[in-house]
């Protein structure tokens, strides 16, 4: 019998050698992380609780055939950039696309945050508790930051916002994962207004789902920007495809550091099919109404399990709900019961100030039934 080849291992660095490579906050700072566990329902990421239909799938992978795999994509992908921002209501020359939000939230901070990380800007105010990227990045590249802690009730408040300096950047979601709470526009505008040399990011991700988007904003306010995706209700987190909308001043200066041929061809196929085709509208707008009705329902259901069980709803702008138990034990137990009963949720309890805390994807009406049926026995 033939001898399996020996494999190679690398020979490690001095660690305080390698150190000295990178940004001295960089080796402390923790990856990301999330739970790569089975379970029959998935209720842990935000998504959509439907795949694409097959009938879309099937036009998406004949516009694929006609495409040359050994040709390497558009560069920065402009033509698609064009469609989104007709879609998205916004003149041509407008959007920066990347390969989902993440990526453009890197970009906006390593791009723009130099200033601040050199000492010559002002402050990086992020959001917290909300996105873990936010502050994950800012510790990654080395950048300061200061927090604007939600209150109490887990809402904006502008009295606990950091002083601004010109030069700062405020970066923010609304609706705020994991919590779902918003940024009232008409709080944002007076932001906007009264830190007219504040760069303000808003994270729309789930802007969808929310009663008062920001698009029009960008119009009158030239220290806006807003990230979008298609990862939430357009139902393709596995496409991977963000947006940032802003003035072409900001997108000059991001363009020089983005790197080239991000889009794939598959990437570039399945977008404009979800943008051109009218078959694709139908199945967006499902994935809008389920998560608006069934919010509500699973909202109330679980409120109603709460009182009897000792567990908090917060009220969501988005597609999940947020639990908060007194403990951090009492949540791991619920979320351990689940598990038991084959729904994955995610637990948020590590996240400053959402100790005892699960996140809840709002599923489709099955998955849902199961989840409350099973928080009933938990």
């Amino acid at each position: 019998m033939a001898l399996s080849p020996k494999l190679i291992t690398p020979k490690a660095p001095a660690v305080a050698w390698l150190h000295s490579f990178v940004t001295p906050s960089l080796p402390s700072a923790p990856p990301y992380k999330l739970d790569t566990l089975a379970a029959t329902i998935k209720l842990d990421q935000n998504e959509s609780p439907w795949d694409l239909p097959p009938t879309i799938k099937k036009k998406v992978l004949d516009r694929l055939m006609a495409m040359e795999w050994n040709r390497y994509p558009s560069a920065f992908a402009d033509e698609l950039a064009d469609k989104i921002a007709v879609h998205a209501g916004v003149a041509v020359g407008s959007i920066l696309l990347g390969p989902g939000s993440n990526y453009l939230i890197a970009l906006i901070l390593s791009t723009l945050g130099k200033a601040i990380s050199n000492g010559e800007g002002g402050t990086l105010v992020v959001a917290r508790p909300s996105f873990p990227l936010y502050e994950m990045h800012s510790r990654y590249e080395g950048i300061p930051y200061a927090t604007w802690d939600l209150n109490a009730d887990l809402e904006y408040d502008v009295s606990l916002l950091p002083p601004l300096p010109r030069g700062s950047i405020v970066m923010f979601a609304s609706p705020n994962n994991p919590v779902g709470n918003v940024l009232p526009r008409r709080t944002l505008v007076e932001l906007l207004e009264r830190f007219p040399d504040t760069l303000f990011v808003a994270d729309e991700a789930y802007f969808e789902y929310a009663s008062e988007p920001y698009i029009d904003l960008v119009a009158e306010h030239a220290n806006l920007m807003l990230l979008r995706t298609f990862s939430k209700t357009m139902g393709c987190a596995g496409v991977r495809l963000g947006y940032i909308i802003a003035h072409d001043h900001y997108l000059q200066l991001l363009r020089k550091p983005r790197l080239p041929f991000l889009l794939n061809h598959f990437t570039v196929a399945c977008a404009e099919v979800l943008l051109e085709d009218a078959e694709t509208q139908a199945h967006l707008q499902r994935i809008r109404q389920n998560a608006l009705t069934q919010r509500d329902y699973v909202y109330q259901a679980l409120k109603d399990i709460g009182a009897r069980s000792d567990f908090y709803v917060k009220d969501s702008s988005a597609n999940f709900l947020l639990l908060r138990w007194p403990t951090k034990e009492a949540a791991a137990a619920v979320y351990t019961s689940l598990l038991q009963a084959g729904i994955l949720v995610r637990n948020v309890g590590a996240a400053p100030g959402l100790a005892g805390c699960l996140r809840v994807t709002i599923g489709d009406e099955h998955e849902n039934k199961a989840l409350i049926e099973a928080m009933g026995r938990a």
